[in-house]
């Protein structure tokens, strides 16, 4: 397979789209759209948020907030509710909620976690959006949900009983359902001491957040054995960087 660049000789192999793969100076770690050959595992393994994964579980058991940091396609939507899961928070019948901001990516989000968990979509890995829910009670574990959905819910249960974790993802957009749902679930935090709070961005001011989340324990809680610090932790996790590849045009275009 060979790629014809203008003014090269004409290559005696076929043209192929699998242009530039494996020639020198091409990172082996760059992805070539759904075509890679790796296996999922292999391209969960290689996300930045991957080397993280120990010291994330830990600040999830011993902080009642935990504010993540992340640059974009570091892997922190799709990978943090499954290291959750992998840990046990979805024991007993419980079930760990990522917010988005759109439907859209509720959807697009829950097909991906989906698949790189091999279950069927509404299964373990399920999503909630206006007017459509595919998820099974007693069954998903995973359940992407629009902030909106889970401020409905909040009227139902105003403790949201059945989560263990909720991730508030794409919290920088501060849109009205985003800002009533994190002042909601300060209030729900004080009332439910076992459930976790990761609010999750990519630019979002994390000292910010902390201080708001920061609370004083009452009368009687400070001795409390095993109960998670109200102080919340920040954890800052690097992007990467991709190849650049250049492809060239026999003739100019106007597009």
């Amino acid at each position: 397979m060979a790629f014809w660049r203008p003014g090269a000789p004409k290559p005696v192999a076929p043209l192929s789209l699998e242009v530039d793969r494996g020639e020198a100076g091409i990172s082996p770690s760059a992805q070539f759209g759904g075509n890679d050959a790796d296996s999922l595992a292999a391209q969960r393994a290689r996300l930045p948020i991957a080397r993280l994964r120990d010291q994330l579980l830990y600040l999830v058991e011993q902080h009642s907030v935990t504010v993540v940091v992340g640059a974009t396609g570091c892997g922190k939507t799709t990978q943090l509710p499954q290291y959750l899961l992998e840990a046990g928070w979805a024991a007993g019948g419980r079930c760990i909620a990522c917010t988005q901001p759109r439907r859209v990516a509720c959807q697009n989000v829950a097909l991906r976690v989906a698949e790189e968990r091999g279950c069927a979509l509404g299964g373990e890995v399920g999503y909630s959006i206006r007017f459509e829910e595919v998820c099974s009670r007693g069954v998903t574990s995973i359940l992407f949900v629009t902030d909106g959905t889970l401020l409905r819910e909040l009227l139902d249960d105003p403790l949201l009983s059945r989560y263990s974790v909720l991730i508030v993802d794409e919290a920088h957009e501060r849109s009205l359902a985003t800002d009533l749902l994190l002042g909601l679930l300060k209030k729900v935090l004080r009332a439910r001491s076992e459930l976790r709070l990761v609010v999750a961005s990519a630019t979002l001011e994390a000292a910010a957040v902390a201080a708001y989340f920061t609370t004083r324990p009452r009368a009687g809680e400070a001795d409390a054995p095993g109960r998670p610090s109200r102080t919340p932790a920040c954890v800052s996790v690097e992007g990467r960087t991709h190849a650049v590849r250049t492809h060239y045009l026999r003739s100019p275009t106007d597009d």
